[in-house]
């Protein structure tokens, strides 16, 4: 795999966000200590998130960051303000004096962009920002994750935000999997907590976790109350809810519905280390794209998993072998992660009887294939996780293809080009070059627009260091060039806009653009000729991927 800085010695791992992003950092910085034997690694983390890095491997030093404190001292104006200035130079400073070699940052937000480069640290994977404060994106990896995320984009990337991170952090050995330790207190209260249920069935622990962070990603209680009946009385199952002290009201209105006594709440009753244990012992999860998803993979449970929403299983899918993944079929799925829904169709896409089963053939092994009459794949498509030849988990489909057969062979194409040009790897069969068109496809027709705009940007460029380096050239010339580029640009952009499978290709292309540096004229035109040069050779080799995939 290609790697920008490959040695490392004395590393600083950025994540202020939320639980189950450290948790998915786990293989990034098993990766970094495996590659580079005897480094350090530190993981700044945002306070309320420091609870779950004791108990990850690998870390050397946890330093918490009391965002929240620095907030409300901002609030508080005047003297709150020099609070908070006091507190971020003591931070920064500690920082510093540290001699960090290479810093790692997982999280996309101005602040730790500005904290960096506050730090001085010149080998940088991930977000940073300029000499002007600006923020920048330091690898093509990370500029892969903030494309994916446009709306349109989701639906043609494959790779795992897992393997993006890691990629970024350029990490080729990994665990594939996640990982966290589990005390032998933790497990010893796990297992009185199930003896002290009093279960009178005694078939498999099924955990279940039935919030999320968004109430359009949480399956209606109604569904869940039916698929615990189904469990306990056809599975002879013991099921446990998980959840905090905030969902103690939903999962409470599930066991109301609930006719068994074979179903207990573990809701606020446990630390993430006790709810670890209990889910260690649970021969499975049943679960949306939630915290407690990561962390059943992490201590070894296989998970099924709905994708409500605006959840997507490609994206942030559970990172282990073997799990299933559900993904409703419906045109607006997966919709606006920052919008609410007050229609959730896609939660009734799923019906309790046929997760039941699709849980009851989990637990008998490895699913491989699905009977042919579950799952309707216009209403559900099923998928079971893998990792491919080259470590990069990816989603084996078992009745069909999320968004149609089309989307799919993009999607793929997609998955091979960046695998090939940004890693380094070879992936697939291309046919270079060697294929003729034989059907009219709108989507290749505009990859191929702007594979020419693209060449023509180049061209333009190279006029343009002619003009720049011949003194005698007059004015009207360099506005000509500025002029074409600018339409050149437009044009580019508006075909990112309007055909959706090439958005991935363009919304590269801007962030690469907005990552030029410098004020010198060649230097900036050199770093614009690089820019077309990477969209030209991405885009045919998108197609030339595209016509290999039967």
């Amino acid at each position: 795999m290609k790697k920008r800085y490959p040695n490392k010695s004395n590393v600083l791992l950025i994540n202020i966000t939320r639980l189950g992003d450290m948790l998915q950092a786990t293989p990034t910085i098993a990766g970094i200590k495996e590659e580079n034997p005897g480094a350090s690694l530190t993981v700044l983390v945002e306070k309320q998130f420091s609870s779950i890095c004791n108990h990850l491997p690998y870390i050397d030093e946890i330093i918490p960051l009391d965002l929240g404190s620095t907030v409300r001292s901002l609030a508080k104006e005047a003297e709150g303000i020099v609070e908070a200035y006091d507190y971020v130079t003591d931070v920064v400073e500690d920082l510093r004096s540290r001699g960090f070699d290479y810093c790692v940052n997982m999280s996309n937000s101005a602040y730790t962009a500005l904290l960096i480069r506050l730090l001085r640290i010149q080998r940088i994977g991930g977000w940073a920002a300029d000499d002007e404060g600006y923020r920048v994106i330091e690898s093509d990896w990370a500029r892969l994750f903030a494309s994916c995320v446009f709306h349109t984009n989701r639906l043609y990337n494959s790779l795992n935000l897992v393997d993006i991170f890691r990629c970024s952090a350029d990490v080729e050995k990994h665990p594939k999997k996640l990982l966290m330790n589990v005390s032998d207190k933790a497990m010893q209260f796990a297992r009185d907590f199930i003896a002290a249920q009093n279960f009178t069935n005694s078939g498999p622990i099924i955990a279940i976790q039935a919030g999320a962070s968004q109430r359009k990603r949480q399956w209606d209680p109604r569904n869940f109350s039916k698929l615990i009946n189904i469990l306990t009385k056809k599975l002879n199952a013991r099921v446990i809810l998980t959840g905090s002290n905030s969902e103690g009201a939903i999962i409470r209105r599930i066991l109301d519905m609930c006719d068994t006594k074979n179903a207990a709440s573990a809701a606020g009753k446990t630390d993430l280390e006790q709810l670890a244990a209990l889910l260690k012992l649970s021969d499975i999860l049943i679960t949306g794209d939630t915290g407690p998803m990561h962390i059943s993979v992490a201590v070894g449970t296989p998970v099924v998993a709905m994708f409500l929403a605006s959840a997507l299983g490609f994206e942030t899918g559970p990172y282990s072998e073997g799990n299933l993944v559900l993904q409703p079929v419906i045109d607006c799925h997966p919709c606006n992660p920052n919008k609410a829904c007050s229609r959730p169709d896609c939660h009734a896409l799923i019906v309790p009887s046929e997760l039941a089963k699709l849980v009851e053939l989990r637990l008998q092994g490895e699913v491989n294939t699905l009977p042919h009459n579950m799952f309707d794949s216009k209403r559900v498509v099923v998928y079971k996780t893998v990792f491919d030849e080259h470590g990069f988990l990816d989603m084996h489909p078992l009745n069909g293809e999320f968004g149609g057969k089309e989307t799919a062979r993009f999607r793929k194409a997609y998955r091979y080009m960046w695998l090939d040009d940004i890693g380094g790897i070879k992936v697939g069969k291309p046919t270079n070059g060697n294929f003729k068109l034989q059907i009219h496809n709108d989507a290749l027709e505009g990859i191929g627009q702007i594979i020419d705009l693209a060449d023509k940007g180049t061209q333009t460029i190279e006029t343009l260091i002619e003009t720049i380096k011949d003194t005698s050239s007059p004015p009207s010339r360099l506005k000509e060039c500025s002029a074409l580029l600018e339409q050149i640009d437009h044009g580019i952009e508006q075909l990112g806009y309007h055909v959706p499978e090439a958005g991935l290709l363009t919304r590269m292309f801007i962030f690469a653009k907005e990552n030029i540096s410098g004020s010198e004229p060649l230097s900036l035109a050199s770093q614009m000729s690089e820019v077309y040069s990477d969209l030209s050779r991405r885009g045919k080799k998108l197609m030339d991927y595209y016509h290999s995939i039967n």
